[in-house]
C-alpha cells in the first residue's frame, strides 16, 4: 500500500456496536491521540481488521460521535450545547464524554466555564430530554403489557460508600433495562426537575396521552434514607384483549 493510498483509505470503526466511517488521514492528523497513533503507517502490520477495513473498539458507541467530530473539526462539542440532539440514542452525559476523551487521549481543557453553568438553554435541553424519556418509558411499559409506569427519583443517592446504602434503596431506577437506560442520565437531576416542573410535565404528557393519570408523591425519609419522588403514570384504558387476539395466531 503506497503512502498516498494509505492516507486516503476509508475505514470503518465499530465502536461498541455503532459503526462510523472515516478516512485514515482524518485520524492521523492528530498523531498524539490514541487513534492517531494506531493508524500511523508504521503500525499497519499491528492492526487486525475484520472485513478488510473494519476495526472493533470496545468503548461507548454513542459517545464516539463526539470523538469523531473532534478528528473532523478539531473541536470538542460538549453535550448540552445547542446543536446536540436530545433523542435517547445520541444523548450522553458530560461525565461519559470526559471518560471517552481520556481513553482516546484527546487533548481538551476540562475547566468549567462558570458563566455557562446555569445557561437556560442547556438546562432546557436537559428538561426536554427528561420529558422525552418519560414518554418513551410509557410506550415501553405498554408494550410489556403494563398499564402502570412507576419510577422513583431520589434527592441524593448515597453511592460513595456502599455499606451506607439502605437495604430497600434500589441500585437502578427501573427493573426494565430499556427504561432504566432511558432514565440513567437523570439519576441525579430527575428529582429536581420534578420539583421545579412537575405541573408543566404533567400537562404536556396528558396533552399527548389524555387517558393517563399522573400521580406524584413526595416521600420524606430520615437519615440515612433520602427523600424521593414516587411517580406513577397510570393508563385509564385497559389493554383490549379481543383486539390483540384479532392480530394473533391464537385468535385465528
Amino acid at each position: 500500500m503506497t503512502e498516498f493510498s494509505s492516507r486516503n483509505e476509508r475505514i470503518i470503526l465499530n465502536v461498541g456496536g455503532f459503526k462510523y466511517e472515516t478516512y485514515r488521514s482524518t485520524l492521523t492528523a492528530y498523531p498524539d491521540t490514541l487513534l492517531g497513533t494506531m493508524f500511523q503507517a508504521r503500525n499497519h502490520s499491528l492492526l487486525h481488521p475484520t472485513n478488510d477495513n473494519e476495526y472493533f473498539v470496545d468503548r461507548n458507541g454513542r459517545a464516539f460521535h463526539y470523538i469523531l467530530e473532534f478528528y473532523r473539526t478539531g473541536e470538542v462539542i460538549w453535550p448540552n450545547d445547542d446543536s446536540v440532539q436530545t433523542c435517547c440514542c445520541t444523548q450522553i452525559s458530560r461525565r461519559e464524554l470526559i471518560k471517552e476523551l481520556d481513553y482516546f487521549q484527546i487533548p481538551v481543557s476540562k475547566d468549567i466555564d462558570l458563566k455557562n453553568v446555569d445557561n437556560p438553554k442547556s438546562l432546557a435541553i436537559k428538561l426536554d430530554g427528561f420529558v422525552t424519556a418519560l414518554g418513551e418509558a410509557i410506550c415501553i411499559a405498554r408494550q410489556d403489557y403494563q398499564i402502570i409506569l412507576q419510577v422513583k427519583f431520589y434527592e441524593r443517592l448515597p453511592i460513595h460508600n456502599m455499606k451506607d446504602i439502605p437495604k430497600n434503596l434500589p441500585t437502578q431506577i427501573h427493573s426494565h433495562p430499556q427504561i432504566d437506560r432511558l432514565f440513567k442520565p437523570y439519576i441525579s437531576s430527575g428529582y429536581y426537575i420534578l420539583d421545579m416542573f412537575s405541573k408543566h410535565i404533567e400537562s404536556h404528557i396528558k396533552s399527548l396521552m389524555p387517558d393517563l393519570r399522573w400521580c406524584l408523591d413526595k416521600r420524606f425519609k430520615y437519615e440515612p434514607e433520602p427523600t424521593y419522588y414516587d411517580l406513577k403514570i397510570i393508563g385509564n384504558s385497559l389493554l383490549d384483549k379481543d383486539e390483540i387476539l384479532k392480530y394473533s395466531y391464537l385468535g385465528k
